[in-house]
């Protein structure tokens, strides 16, 4: 009878054990379209699609109401790392001292099958060019 008892102590130890090291192992947010704080050029990945190392803010001028003004956009490559056929859709946020300069709202050019990846359509159309931003964000388009 002791010996049936040491046992299941260590069973339930070992339980006990194997339980503590499965949840101190998610780093993974539960919430894989949650806000995600990124840096200029560097690779990331939100909700299973990874925005490859490179990617990078632009300016362009156009002609708007017969006056010319810049606009930002965004040039780089985006992977589907899912499982299924889907548009990447997301938005890039830009802040500075605590305030809201850009929102640029981005999308693969086409669907992308699982492991395939596009470039991203990203304009800022009727938005500033965000300068001395200090935080960069990613989240689902708000708009």
């Amino acid at each position: 009878m002791t010996m049936v008892r040491g046992t299941l102590a260590a069973l339930l130890l070992l339980l006990a054990a194997g339980c503590a090291d499965d949840s101190t192992a998610t780093d993974q947010p539960d919430d894989p379209t949650a806000k995600v704080q990124v840096e200029l050029g560097q690779e990331f990945t939100w909700n299973g699609f990874t925005v490859s190392e490179g990617w990078a803010l632009e300016t362009t001028t156009q002609m708007i109401e017969l006056e010319e003004q810049d606009q930002p956009f965004i040039t780089g490559e985006v992977t589907n790392d899912g499982d299924e056929s889907r548009f990447a859709l997301f938005e890039f946020v830009f802040v500075g001292d605590g305030e809201l300069q850009a929102t640029i709202h981005c999308t693969s050019e086409l669907e992308l099958a699982p492991g395939k990846a596009s470039p991203m359509d990203c304009p800022g159309f009727g938005q500033v060019v965000p300068q001395g931003y200090d935080l960069i964000q990613v989240q689902p388009v708000t708009r």
